[in-house]
C-alpha cells in the first residue's frame, strides 16, 4: 500500500470522480424542483382541509417522515417495478434513475408541504380578507398575495431540504446508479486507496452544499428587497442555513 495517506493519488483521482457528479447534481436540481411545486399543491389542500385528499396528504406526509430514506428508495426501487409486473407492465426498459427521481421527489414534496403549509399559515389573515375583498378567487388570492408570501418565509428551510437531497444522493448507488459514491467505491476496489477518494468525495459534496446555500441566500435577500415578510418575520436572519436534514 505504501504511505498510508496519498495527496498525489487523490489528486489524480479527482477528475475521475467529477466525471460522476453531473448525476448527483441532476437528481438534486430535478427532484427539487418536482419536490417543491408538489409540495405546494399538497400545501394548498392541507390548508384548506379539502375533503378525502387532505387525510391522503397526512397519511402521505406522515409515512415518509417516519420511514428512513433508504427503505422509501427500496420500496420504490424494487417494489413498484414488481407491483406493475403482476399488473401486466414490463418495467425491465424502464431507466433506473427514473425509480430514483421519484423517490426523492416524493421525500421533497413530503417535507416541503409542511414547511409550505407553516408559512401559508404566517400569512396574514388581514391580507387573505384584503384579497377577498378586491375580487379575486381562491386561486388569484394564493398565486398573487399569499403564495409570494410563504415562498419568501420559506426560502431558508427549502433550502435545507435542497441540501437534504444532495446529501440523500450517497445513498443511490445502492441501487446501481454509478454517482461520485459509487464511482469513489469502483476506484477504489482497483487501487485499494478509499481513504483519498472519500476525502474526494467530501469535497465535492462541501463544495455543491456551499454553492446551494449561497443560492439560497440570493435568493432570501432577493425576498427581501422586493419587500415581501423574510423570514426575519420568523426571527431569522438571512442566510442560517443548516446541515442537518
Amino acid at each position: 500500500m505504501g504511505k498510508y495517506f496519498d495527496i498525489s493519488y487523490m489528486i489524480q483521482s479527482f477528475p475521475g470522480l467529477l466525471s460522476a457528479v453531473h448525476i448527483t447534481v441532476a437528481v438534486t436540481l430535478i427532484s427539487a424542483f418536482a419536490g417543491i411545486c408538489l409540495s405546494v399543491l399538497l400545501a394548498v389542500i392541507r390548508e384548506n382541509h379539502v375533503k378525502g385528499l387532505s387525510q391522503a396528504v397526512v397519511v402521505y406526509v406522515s409515512f415518509i417522515r417516519g420511514t428512513p430514506f433508504l427503505v422509501q428508495l427500496f420500496l420504490v426501487y424494487f417494489g413498484v417495478p414488481e407491483i406493475l409486473s403482476h399488473a401486466g407492465a414490463d418495467t425491465r426498459n424502464v431507466p433506473p434513475l427514473l425509480f430514483v427521481l421519484i423517490v426523492f421527489t416524493l421525500h421533497v414534496a413530503a417535507y416541503g408541504s409542511e414547511i409550505m403549509r407553516s408559512s401559508i399559515a404566517a400569512v396574514s389573515e388581514g391580507q387573505k380578507e384584503a384579497a377577498a375583498s378586491l375580487g379575486m378567487t381562491g386561486w388569484q388570492s394564493y398565486r398573487r398575495v399569499i403564495l409570494p408570501q410563504a415562498f419568501s418565509m420559506a426560502v431558508a428551510p427549502l433550502i435545507n431540504t435542497v441540501i437534504g437531497v444532495i446529501k440523500g444522493t450517497s445513498l443511490i448507488f445502492n441501487v446501481g446508479i454509478v454517482d461520485i459514491m459509487r464511482k469513489a467505491d469502483l476506484m477504489g476496489g482497483n487501487s485499494q486507496r478509499y481513504l483519498e477518494l472519500f476525502v474526494d468525495v467530501a469535497l465535492i459534496y462541501g463544495v455543491l452544499i456551499f454553492f446551494i446555500s449561497q443560492v439560497g441566500q440570493i435568493l432570501e435577500k432577493k425576498s427581501f428587497l422586493q419587500g415581501h415578510v423574510g423570514s426575519a418575520a420568523s426571527g431569522k436572519e438571512p442566510g442560517s442555513y443548516g446541515y442537518n436534514h
